[in-house]
């Protein structure tokens, strides 16, 4: 039946007094009940069939009667939406599991030669176990047989039990097609039946299309055989082109990844070590000098400071004896297992360093007495000096650890002279990179200077004269090839290398010819070297000797532990039973990782000839390998051996995971080839600079240099721990250590650096997903090197990077607080579900966990445990997948990172709370404890207020205090900014009764997931008024509820979407994306200096830090009420507590129609035009036409003509119901010239298309040139009828007939063979009664059209409620 509101109201949700939460409720339950009422309502239709009754009307009202939710879930579109999900979600849904298993179960018997023979064993077999066996035996196209199995009794179900078809409606209704409902005035079983089949027929694909979408999420999140290739070509191009694009492991096993994690958490650990002991000092120094000193700049602060500093320097890496530098000490102790803490029986050796120089240690401890350093913080001083040394002996203890016999006497050998040179090996020149010269390094031009004139005077003393110009290319050549050696090598020297003249190294010639050779800083002493420790900026300063230098030590050795760790943890899952990450050939990788050989390969060289070879072959897996570090066997593991004509011989171990074989994508990750690397050709150059670096400054500007964006990133992220169950500030132990851990200047932050240490390993902080993005996107522009090089903007940037790190580190704290908060949370209610309680575990018992894994409790079970749920369930920089990191490289989005983060772990949190929920153990005597339900109940409940409860909480509370009808609320969401329609609008009221609203959304971190929802909802909401049922609506709700999701990832970045709005080319010549104009096309008002300089500063705008428009509302509002200096430039007044609320997201933004009014009929004109452009483009393209073509082209003119004008009567009437007087938006319009389309429009009336004299004009001059009949005229009394039936339809509500072009489908003519002539085109207006039927002009317009149009029921219907009354209302 044709449903119509009743209703001219914009909403007709109007007097509802349900709320939107009892009506979802209510429609849980009325969907439940549509699904019988659907299944009798079929049984009556085909009793109806063939007999003259009307049983299915009976079985309606019936239902209707019994159904208590039926009026509740139908007086909102969020009770709507969900009666109808459930009503054909849950019948297909089970259809679809019930026909896939079956399907399964009979191919897999089929399979087994067995199919439906019952005395098989397969016939004996349980259906799951048929079901697995299908799994194990089926290939691709039995998998897609049950798949379309499924499908199609899913499809079936749906026709089968949905209540109303006509209401539900279909996809064809949305677009036409063979599946569009026909909907009659009377009731019609046949049609009934009909329409419940074209439901079915959709259900097939619709369900098809979900199950494959269902399949593919579990690809995603499904663990299990993730060890293993990818089996199927289904299978294998899901994974490859959706899994691991956006799995946060990418191609890499699950093992591999977290193992690479630890390797990250252990570095940053290290490095933090260090930071702390640099930051400590560097305060206590700062300390011996007058504050007032330090904050104008005093240079004699600064050179005595650095004085400071270079005495430090020398003593902390000095030593007794002769030499004076850093000497090792040696010693053979017993191992230790770090697991168990007991001795292991194995001898290792270790490494601690002699005192310092007992000459130095005075003398400094005398330079700070001298300028009266307090007796504490000497002493705190000298701890931290100790300590970093004592960190250093550490690392070098592990990686003795690690050598053979043969590797350990190398290691001795060279320890001595290496060590001290190795350590103090810090250069300006390789400031960004320890490895290569620095591109956006260059000596200033005064160095050059003095460096060449030292280079003439070194190489007259040989013998040798140089030309300044030869000089100078001498010298940079020096600063261009300068290089680190990789690692820590035992074969190599650990000083600067450089390309340097012969004659500085003591040769000199007969001639003049100068010769350059690879030369390192040892070669050289006295005064040239002196010269080259100046031009490569030779460090001096202690602070950066301890960060720089424990840096490069913990990158060596954590990363030869993190090749150990990979063979044991491999070796660990094959005792366990499971698929191991390493194997020793491709047998084995055949038998444990399965596929082929092009799933796996060989890690390293396949050439072990030689140790030249070896390293060759292993180099682009292990920068840091060294033939003299050759290494002990791992527990488990066998020295290689080769077979030589001699005998069997042992190799030499240089890395543990060389020549094992592994996963193309453990492979490609071990070699770097799973992080692509932008290139260094011109072009690219270009694009980092004018694109990339600036997308990269214009975000730090919008977020880390802005303090109101502190505020809101500390206060929103404090829903990731409430979403989680864990309620914020809840437990102020916790919120004290949190503070404590935090690692910033504040009073009290830093007092819990090893705690926080201990976070670090574990992965928990230093993960803030913004911060990442941009950390890897100035990584990916070297800093904006080509920038950078520009000598005074690389001054400002250094002057400015103080600032920079502070902000930094303030905003990795404002998101590590609520992780390190939330992880003592999830430690506090583990430690609780296993350990009290009737049911408890004690630490050491065994047991199952929640991943099925045994495991015994410890606490560093415990603590790993929690620091997994905050890894997985609050977002985390290192768990985005490569895609979403790769997509900052591109020109579009700003923090794509994050919303895919919010992404993956708000569906972590529920799929983690029903886990919780379900999960059972064998605790003590009971063999079905459920420990961890209770918390699944918390979490699930903290969702679930946190997404949906709060936010809705919000809107309902300013709609009562601020009595804000529905209506409002609906008219408002058309006159917001487009970014924020679909967000949660919490509506307030000013002082004299406006409308204004807080975008909720602004501040709810989750609104990524529930914003589609929103979406879809406002789709239907704005459909209930047509007669096409929901599907429609609900489709195209999804499809902009997609777009919403999409949107963080495709739209503009800041600097693009800045730049776009100033091109003349390509761009928006001078407008915003929302039509605000930056600069007039009119040269006469902006000639081209105004535009050139206008178009600069909104470049500035989109580069300006610290909230400028924010501070800049912020000063006019704190101004007395009589200054005139209060009002903007357009003469807006501001509040300042609704400023100071803006910097947490909670600032009001008032509704203004009467403004936005003139976009709205922008739009409308232009929408218009477009309208009558799609009849002259179809019609007037210049080849032949008939009368079919131009009878279709005005159809679908007018239809979007009428969308177009009904577009506007929403927006007229929404400004109505917002308190724009009638009389100023008729002002608006007129001025504007549409003073006639506002009567008609403000009446609900539709003005048909109107063709012009000059069109019709057209026709005939085309006609006559092609020697053909005017077409126009042949369609011209089907056109005035269409057009006279269509002048009644209204715009009240969406009423648009469902037209049949009356020229189609019509007799062929007969044509006479020979003749040039063309037979006369038909006339619909003619009383032919063979092709349309008898019509008489002379008859009330419904049955002309009825005459016109036999086929179309909806047309006639619309039809005969003609005026008197408006088409369409009764």
């Amino acid at each position: 039946m044709v449903k119509r509101l009743q209703s001219n109201n914009l909403n007709p949700e109007e007097n509802n007094e349900i709320s939107t939460l009892t009506s979802i409720l209510a429609g849980i339950g009325s969907g439940i009940f549509k699904i019988p009422e659907g299944f009798v309502s079929l049984g009556a239709s085909l009793m109806d069939l063939g007999s003259d009754t009307n049983k299915a009307k009976a079985v309606e009202e019936w239902f209707a009667e019994i159904n208590p939710f039926d009026e509740a879930a139908e007086a909102t579109t969020a009770g709507k939406l969900t009666e109808f999900i459930v009503n054909i979600g849950v019948p297909g849904g089970i259809a679809f599991k019930v026909g896939n298993n079956l399907a399964k179960v009979a191919i897999a018997g089929k399979k087994a030669g067995k199919y439906l023979d019952t005395t098989s064993d397969l016939s004996k077999l349980s259906r799951k176990a048929k079901i697995s066996k299908f799994n194990e035996l089926a290939g691709g196209t039995d998998k897609v047989k049950a798949f379309g199995a499924g499908a199609g009794l899913g499809g079936v179900a749906e026709g089968v039990f949905v209540g109303d078809v006509e209401e539900a409606g279909t996809f064809g209704d949305l677009i036409g097609g063979p599946t569009e409902i026909t909907r009659r005035q009377e009731y019609s079983p046949e049609t009934e039946l009909v329409n419940r089949l074209k439901f079915g027929i959709e259900g097939v694909g619709f369900t098809g299309l979900i199950g494959a979408a269902g399949q593919a999420v579990r690809m995603l999140r499904n663990q299990k055989g993730a060890g293993k290739a990818v089996e199927g070509k289904w299978n294998r191009f899901l994974d490859k082109w959706i899994s691991q694009p956006l799995r946060s492991r990418g191609g890499k096993t699950q093992e591999y990844f977290e193992t690479k994690n630890l390797l990250e958490g252990t570095k940053a650990a290290d490095i933090n070590v260090s930071a702390n002991a640099a930051i400590e000092i560097d305060s206590a120094i700062d300390n011996l000098f007058p504050w007032w000193k330090r904050v104008i700049g005093d240079k004699t602060v600064g050179t005595k400071k650095n004085e400071l500093l270079k005495q430090m320097n020398d003593l902390l890496l000095s030593g007794p004896g002769k030499r004076g530098t850093l000497q090792p000490i040696y010693k053979v102790v017993d191992e230790i297992d770090p697991k168990s803490g007991k001795k292991t029986g194995a001898k290792v050796l270790d490494v601690t360093f002699e005192d310092m120089n007992e000459k130095k240690l005075k003398a400094f401890k005398k330079s700070l007495r001298k300028l009266e350093i307090d007796p504490e913080e000497l002493v705190g001083v000298m701890d931290n000096l100790n300590g970093i040394r004592t960190k250093w002996a550490k690392l070098f203890s592990s990686m003795g650890r690690r050598l053979d016999d043969k590797g350990v006497e190398e290691f001795i050998d060279v320890m001595d002279e290496k060590v001290g040179t190795w350590m103090n090996s810090s250069y300006e020149v390789f400031k960004n990179n320890p490895i290569k010269p620095a591109l956006n390094y260059a000596p200033s031009r005064a160095l050059i200077k003095e460096t060449m004139k030292q280079f003439q005077d070194i190489a007259k003393s040989k013998g040798i004269n140089i030309t300044p110009l030869e000089a100078e290319s001498l010298v940079n050549e020096v600063w261009q090839t300068a290089k680190l050696p990789k690692g820590f090598k035992l074969n190599k020297k650990s000083d600067v290398e450089f390309v340097i003249p012969d004659f500085f190294v003591g040769k000199s010639f007969a001639d003049d010819i100068v010769r350059s050779n690879n030369r390192t800083l040892a070669e050289l002493s006295g005064t040239e070297r002196e010269v080259i420790e100046k031009l490569l900026g030779k460090n001096e300063n202690a602070l950066v000797s301890i960060v720089e230098g424990t840096n490069r030590l913990s990158a060596v050795v954590r990363r030869n532990e993190f090749y150990d760790n990979l063979v044991n943890k491999s070796n660990e899952l094959l005792a366990e039973g499971k698929t191991p990450m390493l194997v020793d050939n491709p047998g084995l990788a055949r038998k444990h990782l399965g596929g082929t050989s092009s799933d796996w390969r060989m890690i390293g060289s396949k050439q072990i000839n030689s140790a030249r070879q070896r390293v060759a072959g292993m180099e682009v897996i292990d920068p840091y390998i060294d033939p003299k570090k050759t290494l002990k066997p791992l527990k488990g593991e066998l020295q290689p051996q080769k077979v030589t004509p001699k005998g069997v011989r042992d190799l030499p171990i240089l890395n543990p995971i060389e020549g094992k074989w592994a996963l193309n994508g453990v492979v490609d990750a071990l070699e770097g080839l799973d992080e692509s690397v932008m290139g260094k050709g011109f072009g690219s150059q270009l694009y980092q600079n004018l694109v990339l670096y600036p997308k990269a400054t214009s975000q730090m500007a919008k977020t880390i240099l802005a303090p109101f964006t502190h505020a809101r990133n500390f206060l929103s992220a404090g829903a990731f721990a409430a979403a989680n169950g864990i309620i914020p500030f809840g437990d102020p132990q916790a919120v004290k250590k949190a503070f404590q851990a935090l690692q910033t200047p504040l009073y009290g932050t830093a007092k819990q650096n090893e705690f926080y240490q201990k976070l670090l390993k574990l992965g928990v902080v230093n993960s803030q997903v913004q911060l990442g993005d941009l950390r890897r996107l100035l990584k990916d522009v070297d800093f904006g090197a080509t920038v950078n090089s520009i000598r005074g903007l690389n001054g400002l940037l250094k002057r400015l990077s103080k600032y920079k790190k502070y902000a930094q580190d303030f905003y990795t704290a404002e998101d590590d607080f609520w992780k390190i908060f939330t992880w003592m949370g999830e430690t506090k209610r583990l430690r609780k579900a296993y350990m009290e309680g009737k049911d408890a575990l004690r630490l050491g018992d065994e047991f199952t966990d929640i991943n099925n894994n045994k495991v015994r409790l410890t606490e560093d079970w415990l603590e790993q445990e929690a620091a997994n749920l905050v890894k997985n369930q609050v977002p985390n920089y290192a768990f985005v997948s490569e895609f979403i990191k790769g997509l900052r490289r591109w020109p579009v989005g700003n923090f794509v990172a994050f919303p895919a983060e919010i992404m993956r772990t708000g569906t972590n949190i529920v799929a983690r709370g029903l886990d919780e929920i379900f999960y059972t153990t064998k605790i003590g005597k009971n063999e079905a404890a459920t420990p961890l339900r209770s918390i699944g109940l918390q979490r699930l409940a903290g969702m679930a207020v946190t997404t949906a409860a709060v936010p809705y909480a919000a809107v309902e509370a300013g709609k009562a205090i601020y009595n804000v009808s529905e209506d409002e609320i609906n008219a408002m969401r058309r006159y917001v900014a487009d970014w924020s329609k679909n967000s949660t609008l919490i509506p307030l009221r000013d002082k004299e009764g406006n409308l204004e609203y807080i975008d909720f959304s602004h501040m709810n971190a989750y609104d990524t997931l529930t914003r589609p929802i929103q979406t879809v909802i406002n789709a239907v909401q704005e459909g209930r008024e047509d007669k096409d049922g929901i599907m429609d609506d609900f489709i195209l709700g999804l499809i902009e509820s997609t777009r919403e999701i999409a949107q963080p990832f495709i739209s503009e970045s800041i600097w693009t979407e800045a730049f776009q709005d100033i091109a003349p080319i390509l761009g928006r010549s001078g407008r915003t994306a929302d039509g605000r104009e930056i600069y007039s096309q009119d040269k006469n008002i902006d000639p081209m200096g105004s535009k050139v300089w206008k178009s600069f500063k909104h470049l500035v705008k989109a580069q300006a830090p610290l909230n400028w428009n924010q501070l800049g509302r912020l000063g006019l509002s704190m101004r007395p009420i009589d200054d005139k200096g209060r009002f903007d430039k357009y003469g807006r007044e501001y509040e300042f507590g609704n400023e100071v609320s803006g910097i947490v997201g909670m600032r009001s933004v008032k509704i203004d129609p009467e403004k936005s009014l003139g976009y709205k009929i922008t739009d409308y004109k232009k929408g218009v035009r477009a309208s009558r452009n799609l009849f002259t483009r179809a019609t007037l393209k210049g080849g032949p036409i008939t009368a079919e073509n131009v009878a279709d082209a005005y159809i679908r003119a007018n239809e979007a003509l009428y969308r177009v004008n009904r577009e506007m009567y929403k927006d007229i009437d929404a400004a109505k119901v917002l308190g724009t007087d009638e009389d100023i938006i008729a002002e608006n319009m007129q001025n504007r010239g549409e003073r006639r389309a506002f009567n008609a429009i403000n009446e609900g009336e539709f003005r048909p298309l109107s063709i012009s004299r000059d069109v019709r004009e057209l026709f005939e001059i085309k006609a006559e040139k092609l020697g053909i009949p005017n077409p126009f005229e042949a369609a011209g009394d089907a056109l005035d009828l269409i057009r006279e039936l269509l002048s009644e339809v209204t715009l009240r509500w969406d009423a648009w007939p469902n037209l049949i072009n009356p020229f189609r489908n019509l007799p062929k003519p007969n044509v006479n063979v020979g003749t040039n002539q063309l037979p006369p085109l038909p006339n619909p207006a003619l009383n032919t009664g063979t092709q349309f039927g008898n019509v008489n002009t002379n008859v009330n317009v419904a049955d002309r059209y009825a005459a016109l149009f036999p086929r179309d029921e909806a047309g006639k219907l619309a039809a005969k409620t003609a005026r008197p009354t408006i088409l369409g209302q009764p």
